[in-house]
């Protein structure tokens, strides 16, 4: 394919990172690097927003000096794009204000992701987020996709405040969340280009930091630019494994995420998400490491909710096992090592103990009886 160039100058490309290869739908994919991280922190300190509200909400007690120190590096990616969220959308608020524009309501990020989750296709989810971004007044900007030659020009239009760095910056973030969630819901890095309509002067905003896609400047329109092969790469999330995402979490506007009930809700989805991806029984310390919570917390979140990590783990198992047993032809041992049980053997120990038969009697009794000509 012949790289695509702009209708003027081509602007110019800076610190490009291709990811390679395709892989399995999974949250790297939603990958923000520590130094732009820093950067929406420091932007939003110093622009009169309360940057250090944005790390207690992730249970981080450190001043924002102190956080934003040499031990930035060592913060877990996990923990990291959860706080990238929260800065994203709080920057975008600062700039929604000094632009006049109608802020983002909760469920504004719910009802995109019903729209992209609910598509066949990276094609109809695009064109479907048109017509939502169109009937939400642009509170999350506007989009649009057309197709020349074999690249894909996803076009996005947002508020402008006047202040260029804070422009920019949330610009810049907007593109790679779009990029990054489409990479996330099709299971591919999307790669391509990420075009923004900033004089090369802005780069002076940026740290030396790789991108998931090679970033333009000087160019005449913001635009994704990508290969046009890709829109018809099937969709492969569904609204649960978003709400179980602890990146996306704070966009949905869930409940409160110190609510024991909610924490329970996540952590179950976590679970299955887990087993049914990995074929791997997540540990307690995995879980509260997934939830940016501490062990004993999460403990005593469970407790509060009336259950107990090992009273999860067990609906989790049991609720796959009999969907795995029923729906499928895949033979016991196969679906004990699914289960990440230790052996066919307890995997029958437990399905007895969960329905009073076994596996295969279970499959047997669920199989429609033919009926009589």
């Amino acid at each position: 394919m012949t790289e695509p160039s702009f209708s003027s100058d081509r602007g110019k490309g800076l610190a490009a990172k291709q990811p390679s290869g395709a892989g399995r739908p999974n949250e790297n994919l939603l990958a923000t690097g520590h130094r732009f991280v820093a950067r929406l922190l420091r932007l939003i300190e110093s622009r009169g927003g309360d940057a250090q509200s944005v790390l207690a909400t992730r249970n981080i007690d450190q001043p924002l000096a102190e956080f934003l120190g040499p031990g930035l590096l060592a913060v877990e990616k996990q923990k990291l794009r959860a706080i990238a969220s929260h800065a994203s959308v709080v920057a975008a608020d600062m700039q929604s204000r000094k632009a006049g524009r109608a802020l983002f309501r909760a469920g504004d990020w719910r009802l995109l992701f019903y729209c992209l989750t609910g598509s066949k296709s990276l094609r109809e989810a695009i064109q479907r987020m048109e017509e939502l971004l169109v009937a939400i007044d642009g509170r999350m900007g506007f989009a649009s996709l057309n197709c020349s030659g074999s690249w894909a020009r996803l076009t996005l239009r947002g508020a402008r405040s006047g202040d260029e760095e804070l422009d920019f910056i949330v610009s810049l973030h907007g593109e790679l969340m779009f990029h990054s969630i489409f990479s996330w819901l099709i299971g591919v890095p999307l790669g391509g280009i990420a075009a923004l309509d900033y004089p090369e002067s802005a780069a002076c905003y940026l740290d030396d930091d790789s991108w998931p896609f090679e970033l333009r400047l000087g160019a005449p329109r913001s635009e994704l630019i990508f290969a046009e092969r890709m829109l018809d790469l099937p969709v492969l999330r569904t609204m649960d494994d978003c709400e179980a995402a602890p990146t996306l979490n704070f966009l949905f506007g869930l409940r409160d995420g110190n609510d024991p009930e909610e924490i329970a809700r996540r952590s179950r989805q976590l679970m299955a998400l887990a087993l049914r991806e990995e074929a791997r029984m997540l540990s307690l310390d995995e879980l509260a490491n997934e939830l940016v919570l501490g062990r004993m917390t999460l403990r005593r979140r469970l407790s509060a909710a009336g259950t107990t990590f090992h009273k999860l783990r067990d609906e989790v198992r049991r609720g796959i096992a009999i969907d795995l047993v029923v729906n499928s032809d895949l033979p016991i041992e196969e679906v004990a090592e699914r289960l990440d049980f230790y052996d066919s053997d307890s995997l029958r120990s437990a399905f007895h103990a969960w329905t009073g038969m076994a596996p295969t009697h279970y499959r047997r009794s669920m199989k429609p009886v033919a009926q009589p000509n």
